[in-house]
């Protein structure tokens, strides 16, 4: 083993990269993608080379490349021609939901989910899915009946796997909080991304910002997270001053208020003294 370059353990290598580690061993034993070094015990180490490697094929598979097919790309220039793997995913989910397939439905989920990030999957493939899903059941006759059978679906695997992480996480315990009016799944895929990146997540949906006086002092010294709406008044600004200081924001929105509100954006990609 060489003793002249920086190796690093698969954990680090996950939280730099944001690629966790079941998904990194998947890439080295079926894709054939990476070749970290081994110590004495068996224990992978990654030098500065493997990282960036890592980082390349996430370019890839954000591009819409499948997994099975980025390696070629990596070792040449690549075809112009790019299959776009991520509405391939979501056609095959919008059938498997509309045809109540349970089982395939879990078996792309489950391909998904272990092949590739999850936040990568969450927002290529699981909130343009759900989306469609939603618009379609509402001009189909069958719309109730499928949203109904989806719903129980996704709630019962996504809580379930929530509830698994926060029982084996040692990461910060966090609240977050979705504010106003959001799909159904939101909160669910958002606390998962949280879970997954160690955190220990509790979920909460406020219909507005009026009623956090009336829970705030029962969320503990937690960090807490809100995932605010477009639009917050200036009376909303207000509740921020009073319960600001352990207060961060987070969704897609958040950029648009860290001025306004004077807070900083969390990031479950980085460890919280990066937050900005």
């Amino acid at each position: 083993m060489s003793t002249n370059q920086a190796l690093y353990p698969i954990r680090e290598v996950s939280e730099q990269t944001g690629v966790n580690s079941v998904t990194l061993r998947a890439w080295q034993r079926r894709f054939g993608l990476l070749n970290p070094q081994r110590t004495a015990k068996g224990h992978r180490l990654y030098s500065e080379q493997d990282i960036a490697r890592v980082h390349e094929i996430v370019r890839w598979l954000e591009k819409g490349v499948p997994i099975s097919q980025v390696k070629p790309l990596l070792e040449q220039q690549p075809n112009n021609e790019v299959l776009d793997n991520w509405q391939q995913q979501i056609e095959l989910l919008l059938a498997a939901s509309f045809a109540l397939k349970a089982s395939k439905l879990n078996q792309l989920l489950d391909q998904l989910t272990s092949l590739y990030p999850y936040g990568l999957v969450m927002n290529k493939v699981l909130i343009p899915w759900l989306k469609q899903c939603d618009e379609d059941c509402v001009t189909r006759a069958d719309g109730t009946i499928v949203m109904v059978w989806l719903q129980q679906q996704i709630k019962q695997r996504f809580y379930t796997r929530l509830q698994l992480a926060n029982q084996t996480n040692q990461g910060l315990a966090v609240w977050l909080l979705q504010v106003g009016e959001r799909p159904w799944w939101r909160l669910l895929l958002q606390a998962n991304e949280w879970a997954l990146a160690g955190y220990r997540v509790t979920a909460l949906h406020l219909p507005d910002l009026t009623q956090l006086p009336l829970v705030i002092d029962r969320l503990e010294a937690n960090d807490i997270l809100f995932d605010l709406p477009a639009q917050v008044t200036t009376n909303q600004k207000q509740l921020f001053n009073q319960h600001g200081a352990r207060a961060y924001l987070t969704g897609e929105f958040a950029v648009l208020h860290q001025v306004n509100l004077g807070l900083r954006v969390a990031d479950s990609r980085q460890p919280k003294e990066a937050w900005q």
